[in-house]
């Protein structure tokens, strides 16, 4: 037998051998983040939850100006906190693949209606103009509530956040042009817009479009990362269009049902 083809054969068990152990060590790092991430949002919940119900009652029911608004911060920067270990539960959620997507046959339009109500005055506060249009009587779609409300929820928060004058357009419509029947979504902004080789990136988690310590905007990069993998459990679709200091519009598509 030729020395040289058993070397290659050594080499090629080596070689075999280091890819098998790497990739063991990358499920074990997986799985490790993946409890990790569960161990803190749950250990930070309790303390966090009784935080914002003081905060809550401390605001209702100070008098005194200045002491209103330390009250209010509290309660403003425990509420983001919360929103924050939301979204990497969810996170830990996708990557261990435990996700359980209940169907359900919904009216985007009413549920919709129900998330554009609370976003109207939030909107507002900022002066910034916000409308829903839609010219459908009903647009029923298999979807998972919690996980729809959340999509739409990440969105709007967005547009709020990344906009600091003009309006937000939230719309639902029907298409066809492929033959099937979905239902669109276009939640639209005048904000910052996304230039175009970042339009990748943002689906990914824990990034943004400004990113390092001198980033502008706050927030864990999660939200995006997560709509996204919920709009695919649901069968859907998600795409953005963008031009920097101009705006963004994000059009989501659901199957139609009867």
């Amino acid at each position: 037998m030729d020395i040289n083809s058993k070397d290659n054969n050594k080499s090629e068990y080596s070689s075999s051998e280091k890819t098998i152990e790497e990739l063991l060590i990358l499920e074990e790092a997986r799985k490790l983040k993946t409890v990790f991430l569960d161990n803190m949002s749950h250990e930070l919940r309790t303390p966090i939850t009784v935080i914002l119900g003081y905060a809550g009652i401390l605001y209702e029911e100070i008098q005194d100006p200045e002491l209103k608004e330390m009250a209010e911060i509290v309660l403003k920067s425990s509420n983001r906190l919360t929103e924050s270990l939301n979204l990497l539960l969810d996170q830990s959620d996708v990557d261990s693949n435990r996700l359980k997507v209940a169907f359900e046959k919904k009216d985007l339009k009413l549920l919709l209606t129900e998330i554009y109500n609370i976003y109207k005055p939030i909107a507002e506060d900022k002066n910034l103009e916000i409308f829903f249009n839609t010219e459908l009587n009903q647009a029923n779609s298999n979807i998972d509530v919690k996980m729809f409300n959340k999509v739409i929820t990440n969105l709007l928060n967005n547009a709020v956040k990344f906009t600091e004058k003009g309006r937000i357009g939230l719309e639902l419509f029907s298409d066809n042009s492929n033959g099937t029947n979905f239902y669109c979504i276009k939640i639209s902004d005048t904000g910052i817009g996304i230039p175009e080789e970042k339009r990748k990136l943002i689906f990914e988690a824990f990034r943004q479009v400004s990113e390092g310590m001198n980033r502008i905007y706050q927030g864990t990069g999660l939200g995006l990362s997560v709509s996204k993998k919920f709009v695919e459990l649901m069968n859907g679709d998600i795409t953005v269009e963008s031009e920097v200091n101009i705006g963004s519009k994000f059009t989501l598509k659901f199957p139609s049902i009867l």
